[in-house]
């Protein structure tokens, strides 16, 4: 099965509480004026949305969501402190064909080869048992886009405006395997969907 892919950040909100409600879970995520149980694909905007854009999160639900930057980067760390990392599972003596399918677009050896997304797990799990945190699709977080914070960090979930939205991890559509380290950030804007961009969801352990 392949990857979630080819959606916005609209899309990837409404999935989680989507799934929230059918597995009877708190709901995340609140949009003024939106009832998610009965909220319809067609209605999930595809252009820019302001109450969308102001989405809130309770985060003491106990629903699905997206991860916060910060978590991202922590898992695709395999939870150890290293942001260097060039991939996620890197270990200094690993191929970063091995781990992840990237950089379609370029001529580096460990490349994919194929001008797609590849099954999901088809390549070596990081230390957490984690697949495709670097490369196959560029991941949706729920952070919007910013300048860290200066001092030590707590919790932290991203700043409090803007309208861009933080992407994480890389695709197969990359220009090169810089696409994949664990400390590279990017950006789209919320009601953005590429054929290279989906997400994953966390659920917090009670």
């Amino acid at each position: 099965m392949d990857p979630v892919q080819s959606t916005n950040w609209y899309h990837a909100i409404a999935f989680c509480n989507k799934l929230s409600i059918h597995e009877g879970l708190s709901p995340v995520y609140n949009v003024q004026g939106v009832d998610f149980a009965t909220l319809t694909y067609s209605r999930i905007p595809a252009s820019s949305n302001a109450a969308w854009d102001a989405a809130t999160a309770d985060w003491n639900a106990n629903g699905y969501r997206l991860p916060t930057e910060m978590e991202w980067m922590w898992a695709a760390m395999g939870a150890e402190n290293t942001p260097d990392k060039p991939f996620a599972g890197a270990t200094g003596r690993s191929e970063i064909g091995d781990y992840a399918v990237i950089a379609f677009h370029s001529t580096e050896p460990g490349r994919t080869r194929t001008e797609r997304t590849n099954p999901v797990g088809s390549k070596l799990p990081n230390e957490l048992g984690l697949y495709d945190m670097s490369g196959n699709v560029a991941e949706w977080c729920w952070d919007r886009y910013g300048p860290y914070p200066e001092g030590r960090l707590t919790d932290y979930a991203g700043v409090d405006s803007g309208s861009q939205r933080v992407i994480r991890g890389g695709a197969w559509s990359a220009s090169n395997s810089s696409g994949g380290e664990v400390a590279r950030r990017s950006w789209n804007n919320p009601e953005s969907s590429t054929a290279d961009t989906g997400f994953r969801v966390v659920l917090r352990l009670q």
